[in-house]
C-alpha cells in the first residue's frame, strides 16, 4: 500500500513524499521531525490506529489529515469518527472493495491533498448548549426551516452546531453535507447520539418537524417539497457533488411557505451560494461561517460574495446566533430557560 500511494503521489511532480511510517507510532514520531504540510492516514495500522494517532497528534501538531478508507460499512464508521476528531478529508484506499479504478483515486488523492494543505486544522473543543427564550404557540405552518450546507470540514462543525442545540428547538432543519452513501447514514447516526434533537439521514416522503434535523442521503439531492415533504432524486450532479445543497435550498425557497434560514459552513467550492441568494429572495435570513473558524473558506466566501449574507459568524457563535434568529421568528418572550453546558 505505501508503494502505491508514494507512486500515485510522485507522478504529481508538486508532491513530495517526506516519510513513510509502517506504524502508528512511527507515524506521531515522523510527524514530529519532519513537519509535513499533509499526512495521509490509514486507520489500520499496528502498535496505534489512525483514530489513535489522530488524538494524539492533532492537539499537538495541527497538521491537515488526508484518510485512507474502505467504502464499506466499517470504513465509514471508523472514517467518519475521524473527521469528527478533525482529520479534513478521506479517500477510498486502492484495492478496496466499492473503490473506484486507481486513476480516479489517483485524481481523488492529489486533489484532496491540495485542498488540505490550505485546510486551518481546528481542535474540537466542547459546545454550551445555546439558550432558547420561552417561545409562543406557533401560527400553523409558520415553524422556521433551517438549511444548512456544508463539505470539507463539515462533520466536525456539524458536530459541534447540533450539540450546541436545545431540544426544543422550535424550527426544523435540512442538512447537506458532501458525502457518499454509508457515510451519511453513519454520520446521522453519530450526530444523533450527541445532539439533544433527532438527527436521522432523510428517506423519500420525510417530512420536516421541529427539533428534527435530516441529513440529505449520499448519491441524492434531498429536495423539499410543499408542506416539507423529502424528495430524493438523483438528478445531475451539482457542482460535481450529489449531494448538493444547492437543489435542496432552491427547492426550499420555491416550494415552502415557512420563514427561512439558510446556513452555509465549512468546505470546498461554491455550492450553496446560489441557494443562499435564492432564501434571500424569499425573504429569508442567510448566516455564513467566518473565514477564522472555517477549515475551508470556500463555501462560505462564495456566499458572502452574493452580498445575501445577514451575519458572518465564527463556529462558536453560530448556535447562538441561530437560536436567536428563530426565536424571533418563532415568537418568543420571557425569560430564558437555563440548559447545562453539553
Amino acid at each position: 500500500m505505501q508503494l502505491v500511494l508514494v507512486r500515485l503521489l510522485e507522478a504529481d511532480r508538486q508532491m513530495q513524499v517526506v516519510g513513510q511510517a509502517s506504524d502508528g507510532e512511527e507515524a506521531l514520531e515522523l510527524a514530529e521531525q519532519l513537519q509535513p504540510d499533509v499526512i495521509t492516514l490509514d486507520v489500520e495500522m499496528p502498535k496505534m490506529d489512525g483514530l489513535q494517532v489522530l488524538k494524539k497528534l492533532l492537539p499537538r501538531h495541527p497538521i491537515p489529515v488526508v484518510m485512507l478508507s474502505s467504502l464499506t460499512q466499517l470504513g465509514a464508521e471508523t472514517t467518519v469518527k475521524a473527521l469528527q476528531l478533525g482529520a479534513v478529508d478521506f479517500v477510498g484506499k486502492p484495492g478496496s472493495a466499492g473503490v473506484p479504478d486507481l486513476e480516479t483515486v489517483q485524481k481523488q488523492l492529489l486533489r484532496k491533498i491540495r485542498v488540505a494543505a490550505r485546510a486551518q486544522v481546528r481542535i474540537g473543543t466542547a459546545p454550551r448548549r445555546a439558550q432558547i427564550s420561552r417561545v409562543k404557540a406557533i401560527r400553523a405552518g409558520k415553524t422556521p426551516t433551517v438549511l444548512i450546507a456544508a463539505s470539507t470540514g463539515g462533520p466536525s462543525t456539524l458536530d459541534f452546531l447540533l450539540s450546541a442545540l436545545p431540544e426544543n428547538l422550535p424550527a426544523a432543519i435540512a442538512i447537506t453535507q458532501h458525502m457518499p452513501p454509508q457515510f451519511t447514514r453513519v454520520l446521522a447516526e453519530r450526530l444523533n447520539q450527541k445532539s439533544a434533537l433527532e438527527i436521522k439521514e432523510a428517506q423519500e416522503g420525510d417530512s420536516l418537524q421541529p427539533a428534527t434535523a435530516l441529513i440529505a442521503p449520499g448519491d441524492y439531492h434531498m429536495l423539499l417539497e410543499s408542506n416539507g415533504v423529502v424528495h430524493l432524486s438523483r438528478d445531475q450532479s451539482v457542482w460535481g457533488v450529489r449531494p448538493a445543497a444547492d437543489p435542496m435550498m432552491q427547492s426550499a425557497a420555491t416550494n415552502l411557505n415557512t420563514p427561512l434560514i439558510g446556513a452555509v459552513l465549512t468546505g470546498m467550492g461554491q455550492d450553496g451560494a446560489q441557494g443562499a441568494v435564492a432564501i434571500k429572495d424569499r425573504g429569508g435570513t442567510i448566516i455564513t461561517e467566518a473565514e477564522e473558524s472555517c477549515v475551508i473558506y470556500g463555501m462560505p466566501k462564495a456566499a458572502v460574495e452574493t452580498g445575501c449574507c445577514d451575519f458572518v459568524v465564527p463556529l462558536p457563535e453560530i448556535p447562538q446566533k441561530l437560536v436567536d434568529i428563530i426565536s424571533t421568528i418563532a415568537g418568543a418572550d420571557g425569560p430564558r430557560r437555563k440548559y447545562r453546558a453539553a
